[in-house]
């Protein structure tokens, strides 16, 4: 492209407090149309709101997480614009007092911080559902549930420092990854409780001058945060060939169509009419309260310790997203020490198969775990001193049971006992047996170890390690070179 691509987010997480932000309905997203409301939140006259100290305390740790500086001192503003899902015609919000500014996020990928402009905490809108199409445009009719307004809402702003999709992608991850790891949301983007919208501006290369940016709203899920994303960009670029001038707008993403359209001009901070919000008084935190709160290791932390143990991508980002099973294979880590035939690989290979399996057809019993037996399975694994074809049917039982693995398994005749009288015995017969496989790799096909080699191991029926079949037919068959 001859054009740089330049990026910022602005993303919303709701935070899963047992109330809303500023009264005492239930924070609950499955219930009936309109059962969590009260005139709080509906903006009733003469109600008045009161700030929720758990959804402050959930703050205070994204913000600790994301390395924010977090102001002692804050303050709500109303945010005035008029649609039907926002019952006050105002949003309670912050503008120039955020309760935490700067703040970073590593990529690990792309070995760059994503820096922050700040993070405030807002009460959600409700939820407008629209009958007769799947947008506002198809639309006969549309119907307000707003058991969703009132909901505590932290928004995160990013500086545009963000110059690709998969950067964007990379960055929302690990941002929903962090909320779920502190326990603060569980950001369902098909449920609402994350959403994201884009600024996205294209500019000549190399140049300073940043480009007319377009906000894409409401971005609901990864997949279409990259489609509508790779959209802008394609039709940015072509307006700027044709030497058209980008409009600065907001625009909505159209699965049917798979393209962006138009909803509105892009409003600036003075449409919205922003002052404090008079029913509320200034926030003061302290510094004690915010060092009180502990946060876990996040899930940039993590990435950074796997990539130190030889993990890839691929392995990391299958722990990183289930976090029973990341705090698994930490307590097996641990356990490793001293054992030379488990290490970080090994362990992840298990649990992305056999325990990924048992897991997947809920076979485990998290508090029965042994961890003990775990590593001792792996490292029989390892030393291929076991049939793990026929032992894995025992695999319920072994990671739940207490037991000495060894015994158990001598016991279901599963260890692997070497007679190497009788494995010379049989590999001399299947040599016998393929004397085309033979010559082949005496003309140096190596594959025809491979036949040999699979043709033992079924005479043999786990009696013997794949390694010592595979060397004594090497020994036999050189022998036949030097003759």
């Amino acid at each position: 492209m001859k054009y740089d691509i330049v990026i910022g987010l602005e993303v919303h997480i709701e935070l899963s407090t047992e109330k809303k932000l500023f009264c005492g309905c239930k924070n609950e997203f499955t219930h009936e149309p309109n059962k969590n409301v009260c005139p709080v939140c509906l903006g009733l006259p003469g109600s008045l709101p009161v700030i929720n100290e758990q959804a402050i305390e959930y703050f205070v740790k994204l913000a600790k997480a994301l390395e924010c500086e977090i102001s002692n001192f804050s303050k709500f503003d109303r945010k005035h614009y008029f649609y039907p899902d926002m019952p006050k015609n105002y949003q309670i919000s912050q503008y120039d007092l955020p309760l935490a500014k700067g703040g970073k996020l590593l990529l690990p990928n792309f070995n760059k911080y994503v820096f922050l402009k700040r993070i405030h905490l807002e009460e959600d809108t409700g939820k407008s559902i629209h009958i007769g199409g799947d947008n506002l445009k198809e639309a006969k009719y549309t119907l307000l549930n707003y058991n969703r307004a009132g909901v505590p809402l932290v928004e995160i702003v990013t500086e545009p420092v963000i110059y690709s999709v998969e950067e964007a992608i990379e960055f929302l991850e690990l941002l929903r990854l962090t909320a779920l790891y502190l326990g603060i949301s569980d950001v369902k983007m098909e449920e609402g409780s994350l959403r994201c919208d884009a600024n996205i501006s294209l500019k000549p290369k190399n140049s300073n001058q940043l480009g007319t940016k377009v906000e894409i709203k409401n971005i609901n899920s990864f997949k279409f945060l990259a489609k509508a994303l790779n959209y802008e960009i394609e039709r940015q670029s072509q307006l700027l060939d044709k030497g058209i001038e980008i409009i600065q707008e907001t625009r909505g993403w159209d699965e049917k169509t798979q393209s962006t359209y138009s909803m509105r001009t892009k409003e600036e901070a003075h449409d919205y009419r922003y002052f404090p919000e008079p029913d509320l008084l200034p926030l003061k935190i302290s510094q004690q309260y915010i060092q009180a709160i502990q946060i876990p290791l996040t899930p940039s932390q993590y990435y950074q310790k796997y990539i130190s143990l030889n993990l890839n991508e691929e392995e990391i980002m299958f722990l990183l997203e289930n976090q029973q099973i990341n705090n698994l294979f930490n307590n097996l880590l641990e356990y490793t020490k001293g054992n030379t035939n488990v290490n970080a690989k090994s362990i992840v290979k298990f649990l992305k198969t056999d325990f990924a399996y048992l897991y997947n057809n809920n076979q485990i019993k998290w508090e029965e775990i042994k961890i003990n037996n775990i590593i001792n399975y792996i490292s029989l694994v390892e030393n291929k001193s076991i049939d793990v074809l026929n032992t894995k049917k025992y695999l319920p039982e072994i990671l739940h049971k207490e037991m000495n693995l060894t015994e158990f398994l001598k016991s279901k005749n599963l260890i692997i006992e070497e007679d190497h009288n009788l494995i010379e015995k049989l590999i001399d017969e299947v040599i016998s047996r393929n004397p085309q496989a033979v010559e082949d790799y005496l003309n140096g096909k190596e594959k025809a170890l491979g036949f040999l080699v699979g043709q033992a191991m079924k005479e043999l029926k786990g009696k013997a390690k794949p390694n010592t079949v595979s060397e004594l037919i090497v020994n036999k068959l050189q022998a036949f070179i030097k003759n």
